[in-house]
């Protein structure tokens, strides 16, 4: 069990490597996201009370 946690941690830590840039996804400026969520949102309150 040891060995293979051994290998499975190898395995993950080569995925990331260092002197590399990776994008990393943030909720701020997400602004289409928002305009998208609102828009169902209001829809679902309108269907709600239709």
């Amino acid at each position: 069990m040891q060995i293979l946690l051994s290998e499975l941690a190898q395995q993950e830590t080569s995925l990331i490597q260092s002197q590399q840039s990776y994008p990393l996804w943030s909720p701020y400026s997400a602004d289409e996201a928002a305009d998208t969520m609102l828009k169902v949102l209001e829809a679902s309150q309108s269907q709600d009370h239709g």
